[in-house]
């Protein structure tokens, strides 16, 4: 009878998001863990078949690294964003394949049909070619100049290949890739990316999915979770560089998200089992949700 609970509690959020649009953006570190893969594939074709339209966008970062060491090719990072050479775009182009398949086959297992493509596929992102830019490294407290090579920012989407797959039943699986006006791939951010889309389609929610809990207050202390941010006080919070590294893109595509037309942008720890849904379905949530600030009330009184 608690299952028969639960359910009824899940019902009128069954309700209000049929239909609408989820795009799920999973970290490279949970696509590494078979057992992890699994469960979220699973969360995702329960999504599926209750009418909800399911964009994926993956990164790859943990494997992107591992194959380049392999490789002997030397991977860099400043506050938490890749520096890709023409080496590590090679192997990034490679790896990010390898990670779509497997998400597909995941999806499979599951009855849900997906299709694999990166932002290159039917002009999806635009990208231009970041210039070199001085940067505040907010791990060595110093302001240096970097240029990122091969790392593109978004500068349109235009989401016209995923609204035909949505409209006819498949889950599109974008690899973080997008391309310029003279045909050059470059690597972009994946939670830049599913923001982006997110607001291009625009969805109803966006789920940053890694394996963080969401944004701590202490980053030592899972107990100082926040529970939810404003667009306003998540903006107050990065520019206190109260986050850093791989939190503060994640923080920021959520707030650009919302600021662009989602309604809802959540943090979560995709490790444990069902998060997804627990996240989806019940009031109280698992990890960090982004809202408007005009909405900060009704959800108070709702929770």
């Amino acid at each position: 009878m608690k299952d028969i609970g639960i359910l009824k509690q899940a019902l009128p959020y069954i309700r209000q998001f049929r239909e609408k649009t989820f795009v799920v953006k999973l970290g490279g570190e949970l696509l590494a863990l078979k057992e992890c893969l699994d469960n979220l594939a699973h969360d995702i074709s329960l999504l599926y078949q209750l009418n909800i339209r399911v964009v994926i966008i993956h990164g790859g970062g943990p494997q992107l690294s591992s194959v380049a060491k392999m490789l002997g090719i030397e991977s860099r990072k400043v506050d938490g964003r890749r520096i890709t050479d023409d080496k590590m775009l090679w192997v990034a182009k490679m790896v990010f394949a390898g990670v779509s398949t497997d998400i597909l086959a995941a999806l499979r297992q599951h009855g849900t049909p997906g299709i694999g493509l990166s932002g290159v596929d039917g002009d999806l992102v635009e990208a231009l070619r970041r210039p070199p830019r001085r940067i505040f490294n907010r791990e060595t407290g110093e302001e240096q100049e970097v240029d990122f090579m091969n790392v593109g920012d978004v500068d349109a989407v235009n989401p016209r290949i995923l609204q035909v797959l949505l409209e006819n039943r498949f889950v599109p699986v974008v690899a973080s890739l997008g391309g310029d006006a003279g045909g050059q791939v470059l690597n972009i951010n994946a939670d830049t990316i599913a923001a982006e889309i997110a607001a291009a389609l625009p969805a109803e929610k966006l789920f940053l999915l890694s394996n963080v809990c969401g944004v701590l207050r202490d980053v030592n202390d899972p107990a100082s979770k926040i529970s939810y941010l404003t667009t306003e006080s998540g903006a107050r919070l990065a520019d206190s560089h109260g986050v850093s590294g791989g939190m503060l893109p994640k923080l920021t595509a959520a707030i650009r998200a919302v600021e662009a037309g989602v309604r809802r942008a959540h943090i979560i720890d995709g490790l444990q089992e069902n998060a997804l849904l627990q996240e989806v379905f019940t009031v109280k949530g698992l990890g960090t949700m982004v809202l408007r600030p005009e909405d900060e009330k009704a959800y108070l009184e709702q929770g």
